[in-house]
């Protein structure tokens, strides 16, 4: 016999623990995911009458969108505020280039009225004239924008 025992068990058992990672290899490139971007995003805000907030909340919103990597836009849709919302969506819409502005005079309608603006995949509504205060605007935001890759694995389909 060439090798003792013991080195003849070690070699055995090395040869046996490489072909298993072969084929543990072979079998994942087989079926390894397909890298894909995060499509692009667009957020559509929904304002009427909140002079006191509607800053705030726009200029997180900006801020959170220039944070992340993704590729993310924002509408603005002003349901005929009666107040100076309109006044300072107009001079927010100046300083920030991301930001777009739509007036809308009927309510019902704004939606559709500020859809061709979006240029995102993915649009996120937020409507903060029924369903969302400012707190619960921020927070949603920030559960949105929380990840922080834009490539994401999926299963390869044939």
């Amino acid at each position: 016999m060439f090798f003792p025992y013991t080195a003849s068990v070690i070699l055995v058992s090395l040869a046996m623990f490489g072909i298993w990672c072969f084929i543990k290899d072979l079998w994942c490139w087989l079926l390894r995911p397909q890298l894909m971007r995060v499509p692009s995003v667009t957020f559509l805000i929904m304002v009427k009458n909140i002079e006191q907030e509607v800053e705030e909340i726009i200029r997180y919103l900006m801020r959170e969108i220039d944070n992340t990597d993704l590729e993310c836009d924002a509408v603005v849709v002003d349901c005929s505020s009666e107040d100076l919302t309109t006044v300072i969506l107009t001079r927010l819409e100046c300083d920030m280039p991301g930001l777009k502005v739509c007036r809308s005079l009927d309510h019902s309608r704004s939606l559709g009225a500020a859809l061709p603006l979006c240029r995102g995949s993915v649009i996120h509504v937020l409507d903060t004239v029924n369903r969302l205060s400012s707190e619960e605007f921020m927070v949603t935001v920030c559960s949105l924008l929380q990840h922080d890759s834009q490539v994401i694995a999926v299963k390869q389909r044939d």
